[in-house]
């Protein structure tokens, strides 16, 4: 029973705190207002209010003073070392007879090395300007009349004409000669493209968005469609390099390592049995990767095959096959 007294007492003396707190800053909340303001209780509060806020200003004043005064000492500090740590570099010594004498040599002696440093960075120009001029006359060919004066004598501007009219016919056979090069590069890269698109007139712009190519375009795609969903069913069975699948449109489809020396586009592809008897000249297609596959359109039964690849001026390579 005494401990519940005791809380009892205990919690009403904290809620009275609580309510005592909570109505001193309403009591005061509008001392600044008239006529609140003039009551004698603001007039004391706005009085401590105001000597507090002068009282901060005061400090904070003084220790504006001591910042200042502290920058004031390492400028003073730093200003000394630049000027060789010499008492004479100091106010109000440096106005001495004596200091006098002595800094000003000081500054001479600092003038001096100015200058020397001075002549130090006009000699590194000179050799770079040297060096430079050197390579300018080399890329100009190390002609004397490439250099001034010699180059502006009659002799020196008709040779400089020569020699850029030289340099320019020369710069134009070298754009013709890469201009051609690229066209070269676009021919064998267009002939290639026409090649992995099974040699289709139809692969072809602007043949390729005519009504009927685009209807062949597509019968191609499906069946591609068709052909590369049996070869990734294929692959997730084996991770086999010779692979060999059937679609279903009923064609043999191989995907194999390509012999060393066998360039696919320029390589006919046929497939023969065991005997050597030809039994189905086949396509190479490639893949969204671009890897090669051969499709075989006839039926083939089990047994031994060669997948014979033309290479021009040599026998054909041959990939075995066991169906």
């Amino acid at each position: 029973m005494r401990i519940r007294i005791a809380l009892l007492g205990l919690l009403a003396s904290v809620l009275t705190a609580g309510l005592l707190l909570f109505d001193t800053p309403l009591a005061n909340a509008n001392c600044r207002e008239f006529p609140q303001s003039v009551t004698p209780e603001c007039v004391a509060q706005n009085l401590a209010e105001e000597q507090a806020r002068q009282n901060a200003y005061e400090r904070q004043r003084l220790q504006d003073l001591i910042d200042a005064e502290n920058r004031a000492k390492e400028q003073a500090a730093r200003d000394y070392a630049a000027n060789g740590s010499r008492p004479c570099s100091v106010y109000p010594a440096s106005i001495t007879p004596e200091c006098a004498a002595e800094n000003l040599a000081f500054e001479k002696s600092k003038q001096a090395e100015a200058d020397e440093q001075r002549k130090v960075d006009l000699e590194k120009a000179n050799e770079a300007a040297k060096a430079q001029a050197e390579l300018e006359y080399i890329r100009n060919g190390s002609r004397p009349c490439t250099l001034y004066p010699a180059s502006t004598t009659p002799a020196c501007v008709a040779e400089n004409l020569e020699y850029e009219t030289k340099r320019q016919v020369a710069a134009l056979a070298q754009s013709k000669a890469e201009q051609l090069a690229a066209e070269k590069r676009a021919l064998k890269q267009a002939k290639d493209d026409y090649i992995r698109n099974g040699s289709r007139p139809c692969s072809i712009y602007p043949a390729s968005i005519t009504p009927e190519c685009a209807a062949e375009n597509l019968k191609f795609e499906e069946i591609k469609k068709i052909e590369i969903a049996a070869l990734t069913a294929a692959r997730l069975d084996s991770d086999k390099s010779l692979i060999t699948t059937t679609d279903d449109n009923g064609s043999l489809l191989v995907v194999s390592d390509i012999p060393k020396g066998v360039n696919l586009l320029n390589t006919k592809v046929r497939l023969v049995n065991s005997k050597g008897k030809l039994i189905d000249a086949g396509e190479i297609r490639y893949d969204s990767s671009g890897r090669a596959y051969f499709v075989f359109d006839k039926q083939v039964g089990k047994g031994n095959y060669r997948i014979e690849l033309s290479i021009p001026k040599k026998k054909a390579a041959t990939i075995a096959v066991r169906l």
